[in-house]
This record gives C-alpha cells, sequence and structure tokens, in this order.
C-alpha cells in the first residue's frame, strides 16, 4: 500500500516537473524574424530587422523590441508591442491597435528614449465596445523621453477611456506629434490624462479633447507653443523621420557647476505662511526677497497672449525691460529683453 502511495506521488511529481519544464520553455522569447506569430508566444528582436509586409501581432502575442530598430509596412497590434529603452519601430504605412468590440485589450508600449515613427496612420480600435464591455483597453504607454511620430492621421475610437499614457518618470515627459487630422470618437474622448505627455496636432482636430495632455494645436506651429515645441520638429508636414533628432534633443540641455566660495550677501526680506525658523530667511545666500510654502504656489501676472515682438492690440501695451508674465495661449513665462518676449527656457543662458 505505501509503495503504490509512494508511486503515485513519485508520478504527481514528475508531472509538475514537466509542466513547470514546458511553462518555462514556452515562456522563452522567440527570436523573431519577420514570421507569422502566433497567440500565446512572446517573439524577440535584437538588431535590425526590415520585414517587407504587414506585420500581426495576434490575441495573446507579444512582441519585443529589445535593441535595434524594426522597420515595416503596416502593423496590427492585437497583442502587445514592446518597443524597450532605446529601440525604435519605423513603418511605412500604419499601424492599427486594437480591434472594436472583441473584449480583448491590447497594447503598444513604449521605453525611455525610444520611438515609433510612421509616414502612415494611427488608428485604434475600441475592443470595450464603447465602454459597453468595461475592462478591455487598447492603448499607447509613453515612457521618459519617447517619441511616437504620425506623419499621417491620427483617429481615436474610445469614449471612456484615455488612449495615451504616461509610463515614466514623474518628472520626465513624452511627445505624440500628429502632422495631419486628429479625430476622436465623439462627446467623452480624451486623448490622455497625463500632463506629461506633450500632445502635438498640426492639423485640425474634430471629436477628441486633449484631457490633462500638454497640448498644441489645432494647426500648431513652433510660434503658437514655443515652450511645447520639442527641438527637432519641423513645421514642414511632409517631413517624417523627425522623431530620432528631437529624441537627441529632448535632455541635450547645457548645464554649469554653482557658483562656489563665499557669499556677498545674506537675505534680508522673506514671506512665509510656515512656521518661521530663527535663522530664516538670513540663512539664504545672495538674495533679496525668499519665499516659501509647502501647499502655495506663486503666480505671476497672467496675460492672454503678447506677441514675440510687440504688437498693437497685445495684452501689455508697453512692456519694460526686465518685465515677467504668464502667457495663458503660449502656456509659458515670458520675460521682456527690452525689444522681444522670450519664453523663460532651460538653458545656461550665456
Amino acid at each position: 500500500m505505501n509503495n503504490l502511495i509512494f508511486s503515485n506521488i513519485n508520478k504527481k511529481f514528475i508531472f509538475l516537473l514537466i509542466l513547470a519544464f514546458y511553462n518555462v520553455i514556452s515562456a522563452q522569447c522567440i527570436p523573431y524574424t519577420g514570421q507569422v506569430m502566433v497567440t500565446g508566444n512572446t517573439y524577440c528582436l535584437n538588431g535590425n530587422l526590415s520585414v517587407g509586409t504587414t506585420i500581426d501581432i495576434p490575441f495573446g502575442a507579444t512582441l519585443i523590441i529589445q535593441s535595434g530598430q524594426l522597420q515595416s509596412v503596416n502593423i496590427g497590434v492585437n497583442g502587445v508591442l514592446d518597443i524597450s529603452d532605446g529601440a525604435s519601430v519605423r513603418s511605412t504605412g500604419s499601424i492599427t491597435i486594437g480591434t472594436f468590440g472583441t473584449q480583448q485589450s491590447s497594447k503598444v508600449k513604449l521605453g525611455t528614449k525610444s520611438f515609433l515613427s510612421l509616414t502612415g496612420s494611427v488608428n485604434q480600435g475600441d475592443p470595450s465596445f464603447m465602454g459597453a464591455f468595461p475592462g478591455t483597453t487598447s492603448t499607447l504607454e509613453m515612457g521618459t523621453n519617447s517619441v511616437v511620430e504620425i506623419c499621417g492621421t491620427f483617429s481615436q475610437q474610445s469614449t471612456t477611456y484615455p488612449f495615451v499614457n504616461y509610463v515614466g518618470l514623474p518628472t520626465g515627459k513624452a511627445y505624440c506629434i500628429a502632422k495631419a487630422d486628429v479625430s476622436g470618437g465623439g462627446a467623452g474622448s480624451v486623448l490622455s490624462n497625463d500632463s506629461q505627455i506633450i500632445a502635438i496636432a498640426m492639423g485640425p482636430v474634430t471629436n477628441l479633447g486633449p484631457g490633462n495632455a500638454s497640448f498644441c494645436g489645432p494647426n500648431a506651429t513652433k510660434l503658437m507653443c514655443p515652450a511645447l515645441w520639442p527641438e527637432g520638429l519641423s513645421e514642414d508636414k511632409n517631413a517624417c523621420g523627425n522623431a530620432p533628432v528631437i529624441i537627441d534633443d529632448i535632455d541635450g540641455v547645457c548645464t554649469k557647476p554653482a557658483a562656489s566660495g563665499t557669499p556677498d550677501s545674506f537675505t534680508k526680506f522673506g514671506i512665509t505662511v510656515q512656521e518661521k525658523s530663527s535663522v530664516w530667511p538670513e540663512n539664504i545666500p545672495n538674495g533679496f526677497l525668499a519665499m516659501e510654502a509647502k501647499g502655495k504656489g506663486f503666480v505671476v501676472t497672467r496675460v492672454q497672449h503678447v506677441s514675440q515682438t510687440p504688437q498693437p492690440g497685445d495684452a501689455i501695451a508697453e512692456p519694460k525691460e526686465g518685465m515677467l508674465l504668464y502667457d495663458i495661449q503660449d502656456k509659458c513665462i515670458k520675460l521682456y529683453n527690452g525689444t522681444e518676449w522670450k519664453c523663460i527656457q532651460r538653458s545656461c543662458n550665456d
């Protein structure tokens, strides 16, 4: 009897080992060479690959671009397309993410400093059937300093959840750029709930709200939103392929070491809404006025708009050199240098 029990236990143990081994094998990444993908499998690309036919990622399948660049014609994503840190996907056609009413979630995810550049369009299909099947989504997830460049049209179908989500560092940003027409699914259709998403619509926009995204458009130009416009983005709507240049310039900011040595003076005046320290503000070097608060902000004068070169009809009729204000239209704090209004931007300010 004991031998029989032991034999049964051994059989169960061996079966579990075989099952575990099978699961490990199944979970391994299959090298992607352009072959037809199968539901349940994960495929990986390391290096550069050009595929001359439509790429279809079926439900339950994942394609990971671990390094290098995938070049293709059209792409259909019903599973997951994961573009890892520093990798990229270029398409001479369009990409469709999700299929309407399927109740199957799909996703395109971009890692840090990765990009997706399309000569064609982005089309989102809503698997939730406009919210009838909650819990299923088709989304575009963007990491820190990632770029999606769409030279064709942008079409979002979902109305009950945002299509574009930011998944990078809280202090980072990502660019979603559409050079042609942008459209949504109607009332309630929102692009993104994340302010780190900088959405630039260079064509008309219909039936789609920006949500909390930092938005420039419709018919965006650099002059319209200088503080949001990335270096490297051409204003020519027919010029595609700017994404790698934009990424190179995103964090190419001039910095200088802080001043060292003995301060010339210390701050004498301070405004605080906190419990005042006995040494504050006198412990802050080289200041005239110090302000502090944990739950309040400093609001400069807000005006609708001032032109770069002062024009009749501007909100400020006679600007003075050194004047500061917040331009509501251009969404930036501006400084008048005596001849021009300039958005204050991070630089060495030489």
